[in-house]
């Protein structure tokens, strides 16, 4: 999972920050549900949560995969066993992940600014 976030966060192009270690990668999600997505035995995506307060806080899928629906099945299966609505964080700069979740009807609400620079809050659409 460690090489799949690197990849991933090299080829979005928003990020500044140099690739990390597996111990810093742990260190990250340390406390939080992973969930893998895995094709033909290889790792092409995860999610981790944090479930007390059903935040979204890594989303990733290896360059190779994106737009085969590895994302998408990994939010189906967040939004199934946590509930809606989810909340997660997304760097502004980072404009194919802000399509990705605006095309599943998720919505930006306010922001800040962190250590990768302007990040936007979004929510996902309340649950039934």
């Amino acid at each position: 999972m460690v090489d799949l976030y690197n990849a991933s966060r090299a080829s979005a192009g928003c990020f500044d920050e140099a690739a990390v270690t597996l111990a810093e990668f742990l260190g990250g999600i340390e406390g939080e549900d992973v969930h893998v997505a895995t094709l033909a035995g290889a790792v092409v995506g995860f999610v981790s949560v944090w479930v007390p307060e059903r935040f979204i806080h890594h989303l990733y899928v290896s360059p190779a995969h994106q737009g085969c629906g590895v994302g998408s099945a990994l939010l189906r299966a967040c939004e199934a066993r946590y509930g809606r609505p989810m909340s997660l964080k997304c760097v502004t700069r980072n404009l194919r992940a802000r399509r990705f979740y605006q095309q599943r009807g998720w919505r930006c609400e306010g922001g800040g600014v962190g250590e990768d620079g302007p990040w936007e809050h979004w929510y996902s659409p309340p649950g039934p």
